[in-house]
């Protein structure tokens, strides 16, 4: 018992001690530590402040050159298809008021009937495959420009050693509803800043740089 009684008792002598040595070796460390940092030509690391940029994608989308291209071929596209629903409607309505001429219940007349039925089914099997076709195009291509906005605001972002880019939203608060109100602030993002930070234009003029580049438009 005495002497389990006794190495329990140094034991904890043992910790002690131990204890008090490792607060030395701390404070020790803690000195030469300071008084390196206080050594002409000692090394410290560079500090340099937060950089941060904003960017209104609307103004890009709305100045950049390929979306202006992009816009006119869908609408020529959406034209297109306007062209022949209209005309497959002239059709029917010709063929309806042929049909309106005939006798009731008369041969000419049903086969008439028949061939307005199939005409219209057509037409509506059109017009169908037409808005879903072009509804992938819209969305493809605003997928595309989208995408490729982002990889330039990327590239200047690492270039530039930007720390941070945010969106800018400007939206249009004139009319709607209050909910429609509600919606447009809800989707501004920055609600102030300076003109510096403002890198909208440095990626407009690199993105039509680009794409004049591209299309020979530059030479």
């Amino acid at each position: 018992m005495k002497l389990e009684k006794s190495c329990k008792k140094n034991r904890g002598k043992i910790k002690v001690v131990f204890g008090v040595i490792a607060s030395i070796a701390c404070l020790c460390l803690f000195s030469l530590n300071a008084v390196h940092a206080k050594e002409p030509g000692a090394a410290s690391s560079p500090s340099r402040g937060l950089k941060v940029g904003v960017v209104d994608l609307n103004n890009v989308f709305e100045k950049y050159e390929k979306r202006k291209t992009s816009d006119a071929q869908l609408k020529e596209q959406e034209k297109q298809y306007q062209k022949i629903i209209n005309d497959k409607k002239k059709e029917l309505v010709s063929l309806n008021e042929k049909i309106q001429l005939l006798d009731l219940g008369s041969e000419a007349r049903k086969k008439d009937e028949e061939a307005f039925e199939k005409k219209n089914m057509e037409l509506e099997s059109y017009a169908k495959f037409a808005e879903k076709n072009l509804m992938k195009k819209y969305k493809d291509y605003f997928g595309s420009l989208y995408t490729e906005v982002c990889k330039e605001v990327e590239d200047i972002g690492k270039r530039e050693q930007y720390d941070l880019i945010i969106k800018k939203e400007e939206p249009e608060m004139q009319g709607g509803g209050i909910s429609e109100l509600q919606f447009k602030v809800g989707i501004k993002t920055v609600l102030y800043h300076s003109d510096s930070v403002d890198i909208t234009n440095q990626v407009i003029d690199n993105l039509n740089k680009k794409y004049s580049e591209t299309t020979g438009k530059g030479k």
